[in-house]
């Protein structure tokens, strides 16, 4: 199951912000601030993966590991994303 989430993180997710980011003119601002959102998430889940990658094997605990590396850049642009439209929304609906 860790091997599928790495592959959507590191795959589907880029995918699915490219598709996002086409057009980005003529999409709601939420859209907007979800594509922003997933690629910050998305980039900052990234770098911390190969961050911590660097770390030696003895200093991570064995759950720890698979979360921050295999989970990581899904839940990074999936969390970036949900919050980057709440954003836009919240601060469109207010103007």
């Amino acid at each position: 199951m860790t091997k599928l989430a790495f592959l959507f993180g590191l795959l589907v997710m880029p995918t699915l912000l490219l598709w996002l980011g086409h057009r980005l003119r003529d999409r709601t601002p939420a859209q907007r601030g979800a594509f922003w959102g997933g690629v910050t998430g998305h980039t900052a889940a990234l770098l911390l993966a190969v961050l911590l990658l660097h770390y030696p094997p003895v200093l991570w605990t064995d759950g720890i590991r698979s979360v921050v590396v295999m989970w990581g850049m899904l839940l990074g642009g999936a969390a970036g994303a949900a919050i980057g439209a709440l954003r836009a929304g919240r601060a469109h609906a207010s103007d």
